[in-house]
């Protein structure tokens, strides 16, 4: 009775493993919290649903890269969006859209783009730190994969990089023509 009302109080300790029954995998919470982003009417209602979400669920870089990839496969297959979402697809391809129009990761770029409006630290732990992508990131993977190649496949320098500066909410970096 005591253990009960314990619970009740503090909630279940963290030393108590879940079952697998009650285990939600990375794809599953993923994709719940991609529904919310796509049908949140409100920036305020999104940020308690996604709280309470992770609250419930935990966070891993998992969660956030099946994030990106569910954003990505949104903005790709045109999926309808609700107010917050379309609003900031619409900020984010503002944003990239001076170099993007022709990029081979346009659409990973606006995905990006949306964390950074509506869950900026999914970007830190995908890996885009203050001082530039964090080693064994998937934003460290990215910047090898695209750094030094332009929009329209030219090789630039290596110490272009458009992933350097940090991105912080309702910032886009400003890259060299």
């Amino acid at each position: 009775m005591l253990d009960f009302i314990f619970k009740c109080i503090f909630g279940t300790p963290t030393n108590t493993s879940l079952s697998l029954a009650n285990h939600r995998s990375s794809e599953s919470v993923a994709s719940e919290i991609v529904t919310k982003i796509l049908e949140a009417e409100t920036r305020c209602s999104l940020q308690k649903e996604l709280n309470e979400v992770i609250r419930i669920n935990g966070w891993s870089d998992t969660i956030a890269k099946a994030i990106l990839d569910g954003l990505q496969n949104a903005i790709e297959n045109g999926t309808e969006m609700a107010r917050v979402a379309t609003d900031a697809l619409g900020q984010s391809k503002e944003a990239a859209s001076s170099f993007a129009t022709d990029h081979p990761v346009y659409a990973t770029l606006i995905a990006l783009g949306v964390l950074a409006l509506l869950m900026p630290w999914a970007l830190e732990i995908l890996g885009f730190g203050e001082l530039g992508p964090i080693e064994g990131s998937f934003a460290a993977a990215w910047q090898r994969t695209y750094a030094g190649i332009d929009s329209i496949g030219i090789i630039r320098p290596p110490d272009w990089s458009p992933v350097r500066a940090p991105v912080a909410p309702g910032a886009w970096p400003s890259l060299p023509h």
